[in-house]
């Protein structure tokens, strides 16, 4: 399998014909979103560019919105595990930022795709999608992490500690992508931790060089 399968999480299960046609799926969303913007372009222009039949798409995806659903969350798949497992029992904080990283990896591996979608033609639907991703994670980790049969006592608040972190983090990630990455994915885990996860930056040693 190739670096370009690797990255686009291709099924080892799929025979090369199959794997061809998805690359193509792919590489057809993103060249569309640069040009276009992912919330002007039908199934129909993603078929046209990559050359493959409708039915080919949907045997796959259900949508075009499934499709990017799904590369962001195969893509991240990792990251995420490692992020929840870290929260049930103690951990160090340097496995959070670890499991920050890997989600950035994704984003990094994927720049010209996730650019299109948060800074150069940016799509509202993704924005509106990752901030609820986002605000689901959150919720899991501030939830696991919490000592057992300790609860917060208000809902509200826990609800609007949630929200403004999940806004936190789709704003830091778009600030990485417009910046070209300009940290490294384990220097901005390291500050993404510190400046929005008080409760674990409490106990994380100094991020690594260059982040401030």
């Amino acid at each position: 399998m190739s670096a370009f399968s690797r990255r686009m999480h291709i099924p080892h299960s799929a025979d090369r014909r199959t794997a061809r046609s998805l690359m193509a799926i792919y590489e057809a969303v993103e060249q569309l979103s640069l040009a276009k913007g992912f919330d002007a372009i039908t199934v129909a222009d993603i078929t046209k560019i990559a050359d493959v039949h409708r039915s080919t798409f949907y045997r796959h995806y259900r949508d075009k919105f499934h499709l990017v659903e799904s590369c962001y969350e195969d893509g991240t798949r990792k990251g995420r595990e490692m992020l929840l497992s870290a929260t049930s029992g103690l951990v160090s904080p340097q496995q959070f930022v670890t499991a920050f990283a890997q989600i950035l990896d994704h984003i990094a591996a994927r720049r010209n795709l996730y650019g299109a979608l948060l800074v150069h033609k940016r799509s509202t639907w993704f924005e509106s999608w990752l901030h609820e991703h986002w605000n689901g994670l959150i919720h899991d980790v501030y939830r696991r992490s919490l000592p057992p049969g300790v609860q917060m006592t208000d809902g509200a608040l826990a609800d609007l500690r949630t929200g403004i972190t999940a806004h936190a983090s789709v704003a830091t990630v778009r600030w990485w992508v417009r910046e070209k990455q300009r940290l490294t994915s384990e220097q901005l885990a390291c500050w993404y931790t510190r400046h929005t996860l008080h409760d674990i930056s409490r106990h994380l040693t100094p991020c690594p060089p260059g982040t401030h």
